[in-house]
C-alpha cells in the first residue's frame, strides 16, 4: 500500500486508489502524513478540517472520520493508523516523501524527483496546510537545483531548457539564474548568459529594489573574465533575527579563521544549526573555495541517520564530483573527498552529527570544520562550544522579532528555547485573533504545554523524543523515574533512591552527556522544563508510584544535606498520599534549616506536616508537628502565631495525660509570652514547666526553662534570682553532656554577673562562653555570647570592645538570617557606638533594630531601640522617641538601668533577649 503527498493526497493499493472519502477525510490523511510515525493531536487534525472556525462537534467528527479512514486501511491489509493518546498516529510502509528524501540523501536527484507527480498536498484547500504545502514545494525547488547544479558542473546532458524554463516560473530566485547563466556559458552562448544576468538584475531592481546577491555577482564576473570564480555557497539561509550568541559567535570565528575545528552541542532546539549557519557566513570570505554545508540526520525526526558513504556522496557532488565518477565503497570516496579538499579553503558544515563513527570519515583534509550533535562531537583539537537556553532578555527578544510583538511570559513558558519560541511565535502569527497573554494562557498547563509547541512540521516534543530514542534501556528507564522528582533539582543519593540502584552516577552522566539533564551546580542535576515534561509524559504510572516510594523514603531516612535539599523537601511533602512520610521528614529536618536560617522553607514544611497530622488523625504526630510550627514562627518573627500554635499544642498534650510533652510546651509557651513582653505570664509558665519537668524527669526541658528564667528575672530587675536560675541551667547542661546549651547558660551567667556589678567575673565568664561557642564551630552560640559579652562590656565601661562583639555578632547573625537575635545585637551596636561618641552609627543600628523589632513583635527589644533613638538624637523627634520608649518600658514591667551602667535615665534599660532555643522532642 502506497501514501502520497507529492501530488494529489492519495492511498493506492496495487495501484488502486483506496482513500481518502471526501475533502475533510483527505485533510486529515494529508495532516497524518506530514506528520508520519507522531501522534497528531485531534485538536491539529480540527485546526486542519475547519481552519479555526470547527463546529461544537467538530471533535467527535473528526474521529469518526479518522477511524473510517482506519478501517478503510485495515480491510485493504494495513493496520498503520492507530489512537495514541490525544490523538492519532499514521505509520505508512511506502511513502512518497520518505523516498524522495531518502533518494535525495543518496544524491540519487533524478529519482527523488520522479517522486512528485504535482503541486504538494494538489487539492487540498487548507488554510493550516498551506505552509507545510509551501515548505515541500521550496524543498523541491532545493533538490531540483542540487541536481542541476551537479548536472551542470559534471557536464551531463543539457540542462539550458529545463533551466530556462525554471528561471521564467521563478525569475527572482538567483539560484537558478547563476545555473543558467553557467549552462549556457558551457554550451558557448556567452552573450546570452550575460543576457540573463542583465534582465535578472533589472527585475530585481524593479520588483524589489535590491542588486544581485554576491554569489550571483561572482558568477556574472566569472563569465565576463573567464576566470575561475570562488567556490559554490551550499549554506542554509541564515534567518535576519537571529538573536544573542554575540561572544560564542566570536570564539567560533577565531577558531575557524586560525584553522582550528569548531564543534557545538548542546541539548534538542537550543539553537545549534542556527548558530552553525551563523557563523558559517560570517567567515564564509575567509574560505573562497567554497562553503559546504551537510545535515547528517542525526536527529531528524523520521529519518534514520545519514549513513557515511551516502554523505560523502552528498559532499563530492557539492565539490563537483557527479554521481556517476563517484568511487563505490566508503574508504575509496573517504580518500576522493579528502584529495579533493586537499590545499582548498573550504569551510565544511556538519549538522546534526549522529556519533563519532558517522563523523570521522567525513572529515576534510584542509582546514574550515564546523560540526554541531546533541553529543559533543569528538573532533582532535577541536573548540567545543556547549549552547545552553538564551537569558531571559534575549529570549524575550527572540520570539518579539519572530512573533512581531512582546511576550516576555510566552518566553518564559517556552523555558527560553529558541525552538520553542519559534514555534510558538509561529503559532502567534497563524492566530491573528490572539494575543500573547492568550498564547501564554494556554502554555501555562505544563500538562499540555509540550502539544501547544508544534507548528508547521515543527515539535518541540518529537525533537526531545529523539534523544530518548537514542538512549539504552537503562538510561530511558533512569530518565522516566527522575522525571517523577517534583523539584528543580537533585543530588545523586535522590537519583539513586528514585532509580533503585547504585549506579546512579553514571546513568546521570549519561544523560547530561546527552544533553537530557543540565548541571546547575556541581554534583548535582535538573531538567530543563520542557524536557521534565516530556520525562512525566514517558513515565509509567506503577512504575512512577514505586519510585518515589522510594524516594519519600529517602529523605525521611537517608543521608543528605537538609539545606542543599531544602526546596527539594517543599516539593516532596506537597505530594498528595504520603502524609505519614510528610510529618515525619518535616520533624527530621526542623533542626537543620533552623539552624541555618532557611525560614521560607521550615515553615513550608511546618505546615505541610500538620496538615499531613490532621489528615491521619495522629495526635502524636499533630502535637509534634505543632511543636515545629511553633519554631517556625518563632524564627520567623511571628509570634502571635507562634503562641496560637502553642496553646494549641498545649490543649492537646494536657488531654493525652503525656506529662512530659505538657512540660516542653508550657515552656514553649512561656518563652513566646517573655517575646511579647509579657514577662509575669512567662514567669509563672516557667514555673509551671519546672515541676511538670521535675515529675517527668525531663532534665533538658528543666535546663532550658531555667535559663529562659533568669532571662525574664534579668529582665524585671530580679538579679540574685536571675543569677541562681542561670547557674542552674549551666549545671543541667553540663551534666547533660549538652556543650551547645552550656554555652548559652553560661553567656546568661556571665550577663546576670555584670547586672550585679560583679564586672571582671562577668566578662572572664562571657569571654569563656565564646571561646567555646568558637571551639565548637557553633555559629549561633557564638552570635548569642558575643552579643551577651557586648552588654557585659558596656557595664564594665569598655564600648570600644563591646562594639567590636556587637559588630561581629551582627555579621554572623546576617549570615545566619535569624531577626529575633539580630534585633539584639543591633541595639547593642548602638548602644556602644552612642558610648563612643558616634551618634550617626548609634542612629543606624537603632533603627535597624527597631523596624525589625516592630516587624517580628518583639516589644522589649522595641523599647530599647526607642529609647537609644532618643540618646543618639536631638530635639522634638528624641523627645517623641523617649516618650514612646519609656511609656513602652512601663507598660512592658521592664527593670530601671541596671547598676554599674553608668547611663542616663534615657538610655535603654537591661537587654531583654529571646528565650533560648527550643528542646527537641520525640
Amino acid at each position: 500500500m502506497e501514501f502520497r503527498v507529492l501530488g494529489p493526497v492519495r492511498v493506492l493499493d496495487g495501484g488502486r486508489r483506496i482513500g481518502p472519502s471526501g475533502p475533510r477525510q483527505e485533510r486529515i490523511l494529508a495532516a497524518l502524513l506530514l506528520d508520519a510515525g507522531r501522534v497528531v493531536p485531534v485538536a491539529r487534525l480540527v485546526d486542519v478540517v475547519w481552519d479555526g472556525e470547527p463546529p461544537a462537534t467538530a471533535v467527535r467528527q473528526v474521529r469518526n472520520l479518522t477511524t473510517a479512514l482506519r478501517r478503510t486501511l485495515v480491510a485493504a491489509g494495513e493496520d498503520v493508523l492507530t489512537a495514541d493518546g490525544p490523538g492519532f498516529t499514521l505509520r505508512p510502509r511506502a511513502f512518497d516523501l520518505h523516498a524522495f528524501e531518502e533518494h535525495a540523501s543518496r544524491g540519487e536527484f533524478r529519482e527523488a524527483l520522479a517522486c512528485w507527480r504535482g503541486p504538494a498536498l494538489a487539492g487540498v484547500d487548507s488554510a493550516a496546510l498551506r505552509p507545510d504545502a509551501e515548505r515541500l514545494e521550496e524543498r523541491r525547488l532545493a533538490v531540483l537545483e542540487q541536481c542541476l547544479a551537479a548536472e551542470v558542473d559534471g557536464g551531463e546532458g543539457d540542462a539550458v531548457a529545463e533551466l530556462t524554463a525554471l528561471v521564467a516560473a521563478h525569475p527572482l530566485r538567483e539560484g537558478l539564474v547563476g545555473l543558467l547563466m553557467r549552462a549556457l556559458h558551457r554550451a558557448g552562448r556567452q552573450a546570452d548568459a550575460i543576457d540573463v544576468y542583465q534582465r535578472a538584475k533589472r527585475r530585481l531592481a524593479g520588483d524589489l529594489g535590491i542588486s544581485p546577491g554576491a554569489p550571483l555577482r561572482a558568477v556574472y564576473e566569472e563569465l565576463l573574465h573567464e576566470e575561475p570564480a570562488p567556490g559554490r555557497c551550499f549554506l542554509p539561509y541564515d534567518v535576519p533575527d537571529f538573536t544573542g550568541r554575540a561572544a560564542d559567535v566570536a570564539r567560533a570565528l577565531e577558531a575557524l579563521r586560525a584553522g582550528r575545528p569548531v564543534v557545538v552541542d548542546g541539548m534538542a532546539g537550543v539553537g545549534k544549526t542556527a548558530f552553525a549557519v551563523r557563523v558559517a557566513h560570517r567567515a564564509a570570505a575567509d574560505f573562497p573555495d567554497g562553503q559546504l554545508f551537510l545535515d547528517l540526520h542525526g536527529h531528524t525526526p523520521g529519518r534514520d541517520p545519514l549513513p557515511a558513504e551516502a554523505a560523502l556522496s552528498a559532499l563530492l557532488l557539492q565539490v563537483g564530483v557527479p554521481a556517476s565518477r563517484q568511487p563505490d565503497g566508503l574508504d575509496e570516496r573517504a580518500a576522493l573527498w579528502r584529495s579533493r579538499g586537499a590545499g582548498r579553503r573550504l569551510l565544511v558544515v556538519l549538522d546534526n552529527a549522529a556519533d563519532a563513527g558517522q563523523l570521522a570519515p567525513l572529515l576534510p583534509g584542509g582546514p574550515g570544520v564546523l560540526v554541531t550533535g546533541r553529543r559533543r562531537p569528538v573532533v582532535d583539537g577541536a573548540l567545543a562550544i556547549g549552547l545552553d537556553v538564551l537569558p531571559p532578555a534575549e529570549a524575550e527578544a527572540l520570539f518579539a522579532a519572530a512573533a512581531g510583538r512582546p511576550g516576555a511570559d510566552v518566553a518564559r513558558l517556552c523555558g527560553y528555547l529558541p525552538l520553542a519560541l519559534r514555534i510558538a511565535a509561529a503559532r502567534l502569527h497563524a492566530r491573528p485573533l490572539w494575543t500573547a497573554g492568550d498564547l501564554a494562557a494556554r502554555l501555562g498547563s505544563e500538562r499540555r504545554r509540550l502539544a501547544e509547541l508544534r507548528a508547521g512540521g515543527r515539535d518541540v516534543a518529537a525533537a526531545f523524543a529523539l534523544s530518548y530514542r537514542d538512549l539504552a534501556p537503562a538510561q530511558r528507564r533512569a530518565f522516566r523515574l527522575l522525571g517523577a522528582h517534583p523539584g528543580a533539582d537533585f543530588d545523586v543519593t535522590a537519583a539513586a533512591a528514585l532509580c533503585g540502584t547504585g549506579d546512579a552516577e553514571r546513568l546521570l552522566e549519561d544523560l547530561l552527556d546527552a544533553h537530557l539533564l543540565r548541571q546547575p551546580a556541581p554534583g548535582r542535576y535538573g531538567f530543563h522544563d520542557l524536557i521534565a515534561e516530556h520525562a512525566r509524559e514517558a513515565g509509567d504510572p506503577v512504575e512512577t508510584a514505586a519510585a518515589l516510594d522510594r524516594l519519600l523514603d529517602h529523605y525521611r531516612d537517608g543521608e543528605f544535606s537538609f539545606s542543599a535539599e531544602r526546596a527539594n523537601l517543599v516539593a516532596v511533602t506537597a505530594l498528595a498520599g504520603y502524609d505519614e512520610h510528610v510529618w515525619r521528614i518535616a520533624d527530621r529536618a526542623v533542626a537543620a534549616l533552623r539552624e541555618r536560617g532557611h525560614r521560607d522553607e521550615l515553615t513550608a514544611l511546618a505546615r505541610a506536616a500538620v496538615a499531613a497530622a490532621d489528615r491521619l488523625g495522629d495526635p502524636h504526630a499533630r502535637q509534634l508537628s505543632l511543636a515545629n510550627l511553633t519554631t517556625a514562627h518563632w524564627e520567623s518573627g511571628r509570634l502571635s502565631e507562634a503562641a496560637e500554635a502553642t496553646a494549641e499544642r498545649l490543649r492537646l498534650v494536657r488531654a493525652s495525660g503525656d506529662r512530659a510533652a505538657e512540660a516542653a510546651a508550657t515552656a514553649r509557651l512561656g518563652a513566646v509570652h517573655g517575646m511579647l513582653g509579657r514577662y509575669p505570664d512567662a514567669v509563672r509558665h516557667y514555673r509551671q514547666a519546672l515541676v511538670l519537668a521535675g515529675e517527668t524527669g525531663s532534665h533538658a526541658v528543666a535546663a532550658l526553662v531555667w535559663a529562659n528564667l533568669s532571662n525574664a528575672q534579668d529582665v524585671l530587675g530580679e538579679y540574685e534570682d536571675a543569677l541562681t536560675s542561670a547557674a542552674r541551667a549551666r549545671a543541667i547542661r553540663e551534666e547533660l553532656g549538652d556543650d551547645e546549651g552550656a554555652v548559652l547558660a553560661t553567656a546568661q551567667f556571665g550577663l546576670v554577673l555584670a547586672r550585679l556589678g560583679r564586672h571582671p567575673e562577668a566578662r572572664a565568664t562571657g569571654e569563656k562562653a565564646v571561646r567555646a561557642a568558637v571551639s565548637a564551630g557553633y555559629a549561633f552560640g557564638e552570635a548569642w555570647s558575643r552579643i551577651d559579652l557586648a552588654e557585659v562590656l558596656l557595664a564594665a565601661g569598655d564600648p570600644g570592645a563591646a562594639h567590636a562583639e556587637a559588630e561581629r555578632a551582627c555579621a554572623i547573625l546576617a549570615r545566619l538570617n535569624h531577626p529575633l537575635l539580630l534585633t539584639m545585637a543591633a541595639t547593642s551596636l548602638g548602644a556602644a557606638a552612642l558610648a563612643l561618641g558616634d551618634p550617626p552609627a548609634a542612629v543606624a543600628a537603632y533603627r535597624l533594630a527597631l523596624t525589625t523589632a516592630r516587624r517580628i513583635g518583639y516589644r522589649a527589644q522595641e523599647a530599647r531601640a526607642l529609647l537609644g533613638l532618643a540618646a543618639s538624637l536631638s530635639g522634638d523627634e528624641a523627645g517623641a522617641h523617649l516618650r514612646a520608649g519609656l511609656a513602652l518600658q512601663a507598660g512592658l514591667g521592664l527593670a530601671p538601668v541596671p547598676p554599674g551602667h553608668g547611663k542616663s535615665a534615657a538610655t535603654p534599660s537591661a537587654a531583654a533577649r529571646p528565650p533560648q532555643a527550643f528542646v527537641r522532642e520525640r
